[in-house]
């Protein structure tokens, strides 16, 4: 039984807020990366290698095997081969374990002549238990298998040998990568470690899950973030972090589903005012970026200013890339508030219009305690 796990990753930004805040689709559209098991080719050029390979090998008579875990697709293409000597009307069992919790998937083929032909053969994995999982057409898979040992039970009516391949995906907690690693759900909360070293900004992709970050501090983890959706048209999803061991959480995960997910960092160690007055100066066509992180208070600020010269058409644009919380951008002239709007997701606030003579401040707030993300304050003209 084949299957195939869809990676569709696209990244959707939206929003739409009021006066000159827009939302920015920075859609990162993907193929399908489909993880097709190749275990039942895996298992048929094992016959073919075992003729030609010696047996001191990977392909040398076996009794007993690992299941490979597999993150990739190209895992699988790469499966460790087993290869067992079959005699006529005499049966044989094949030790396999299971190293971790998850998906386990299983191709066996028999053939005599070296993979030219293939046999008919009976084989059924039993656990501890006794309970027996027949395997049909060459291939068994197995959600929400336990780690542990395994017996498969061969029989064919043919002198011949016996190809293994078991591979599995695992439901266990694993570190993140920047590449996408796959896993399967395990009827709970399935947790995606990794680290950041100095104040970054941080990204996370997924699909087909709900998810939220948590902080660890001593031996208990505490939510640093809101629960987003990702779908099969996935949204990248934006934080900021201080230094400290971190968690994504993917709560409610099914045994029958699988998922994949990635992440990335950027250190920010960028200088920032927090009051009015020592508010950082941007020049025209220039820009400041900085981060609000998840362990900063509720209604911290960054301040910045600006000139105008004399009266003209001026702009002025903040992005902000934040997927939990809010942040609000105000403008003032003096003391004098102008305009304020808010962006609920990654998006960009532009403030535009005639300006006349003397200085600007631009006011940058985290909203609520779980906002955090990069943002980028630019003097347009």
């Amino acid at each position: 039984m084949r299957r195939a796990l869809k990676a569709v990753v696209c990244l959707g930004l939206s929003l739409s807020l009021g006066f000159s805040t827009v939302a920015f689709g920075a859609e990162k559209k993907e193929k399908n990366n489909k993880f097709i098991v190749q275990a039942e080719k895996r298992a048929k050029e094992t016959v073919k290698e075992a003729k030609t390979v010696s047996r001191k090998a990977r392909q040398s008579y076996s009794t007993s095997g690992t299941a490979k875990i597999c993150y990739t697709e190209n895992d699988v293409k790469n499966a460790n081969g087993y290869v067992t000597n079959m005699t006529a009307g005499s049966p044989k069992t094949f030790k396999i374990t299971m190293p971790v919790n998850g998906e386990f998937i299983l191709a066996v083929a028999f053939s005599a002549d070296g993979g030219k032909t293939f046999l008919d053969g009976d084989a059924v994995l039993k656990d501890a238990n006794g309970s027996n999982r027949w395997v049909y057409n060459g291939m068994l898979n197995v959600y929400g298998l336990k780690k542990g040992t395994y017996s498969l039970e061969l029989k064919t009516n043919t002198n011949c040998e016996a190809a293994i391949i078991p591979v599995c995906l695992t439901s266990d907690p694993t570190s993140l990568t920047g590449s996408y690693r796959h896993f399967v759900g395990n009827g709970g909360n399935v947790y995606k470690t990794f680290s950041v070293s100095k104040r970054s900004q941080v990204w996370v992709d997924s699909y087909n899950a709900y998810s939220y970050l948590q902080k660890k501090s001593g031996s208990k983890w505490s939510t640093v973030s809101d629960k987003k959706y990702s779908s099969t048209s996935s949204v990248r999803k934006y934080y900021a972090l201080s230094k400290g061991s971190y968690r994504v959480v993917f709560p409610g995960t099914s045994i029958y589903s699988e998922y994949a997910a990635r992440y990335g960092k950027k250190a920010y160690t960028g200088k920032y005012a927090t009051k009015k007055s020592k508010s950082k100066s941007i020049s025209r066509k220039k820009s400041k970026t900085n981060v609000l992180t998840a362990s900063d208070a509720k209604k911290k600020t960054h301040w910045y200013k600006f000139k105008v010269s004399k009266r003209r058409s001026t702009q002025f644009k903040v992005t902000t890339y934040n997927s939990s919380g809010s942040v609000t951008a105000t403008l003032y002239k003096g003391k004098k508030k102008l305009s304020s709007r808010t962006a609920y997701s990654p998006s960009y606030i532009t403030f535009k219009g005639k300006l006349s003579k003397g200085t600007y401040y631009v006011k940058v707030t985290k909203n609520t305690k779980n906002t955090s993300g990069k943002y980028i304050v630019k003097y347009v003209k």
